[in-house]
C-alpha cells in the first residue's frame, strides 16, 4: 500500500539514493553546471530542510521503501506593487526511484502534492525543469502544468 507522508530523518539514506540517480542525469546533461559529487544531499542539508518552517519534504513509500520524494517550499507574494497577492507551492525536487518509473508513482506523488496544495489554500504549484529533460517535461505536461516563463542562459567563458 502506498503512503504519502512527511519525510523523517530515518528516510535520509533512501532519499540520498534517489537523489544520486537524478543528480547523475543532470551532471551528464549539464556538466558545465552540475558538479559530479558522491553526496548530492548531505545529512546536514537534509536536517536543515526538515527543520525549515517554509520547506516540507515528503516521501512516497511502500512499506518501509521510499519510492519517491518531493521537496517543496511556500512562496508568498503580498502587497507587491504590480503582482497580485499569491501563495505558491514551489517544487524544489520531485524524484521517483529509477527502478519504479513509468508505473504511475510520479502521478500519484504529484496528485498528493496537488491535494495538499488545495487543502492548504495555495493558488498554484510551480517548478523549474531543465530544457534537456524531455521525459520530465512530458510528465509535468501530463499533470496539467503549462509553461509560464522561460529562463534563458548564456555562458560567458
Amino acid at each position: 500500500m502506498l503512503v504519502f507522508r512527511k519525510a523523517a530523518l530515518d528516510d535520509y539514506e533512501q532519499i540520498q539514493r534517489i537523489k544520486r540517480q537524478v543528480h547523475s542525469i543532470h551532471v551528464h546533461a549539464r556538466p558545465e553546471f552540475y558538479k559530479a559529487v558522491e553526496v548530492p544531499l548531505s545529512l546536514q542539508q537534509f536536517q536543515a530542510a526538515l527543520s525549515n518552517e517554509t520547506v516540507d519534504c515528503f516521501v512516497l513509500c511502500d512499506n518501509k521503501t521510499v519510492l519517491g520524494y518531493a521537496v517543496v517550499n511556500t512562496r508568498i507574494v503580498a502587497d507587491h506593487p504590480i503582482i497580485h497577492d499569491q501563495k505558491n507551492l514551489y517544487v524544489e525536487d520531485f524524484c521517483i526511484d529509477e527502478q519504479h518509473r513509468g508505473i504511475g508513482l510520479g502521478t500519484e506523488q504529484f496528485k498528493q502534492l496537488e491535494a495538499l496544495a488545495l487543502r492548504e489554500g495555495f493558488d498554484s504549484i510551480e517548478l523549474d525543469v531543465w530544457a534537456f529533460n524531455c521525459s520530465a517535461r512530458a510528465f509535468y505536461d501530463s499533470m496539467g502544468m503549462e509553461c509560464s516563463r522561460i529562463r534563458m542562459h548564456k555562458a560567458l567563458n
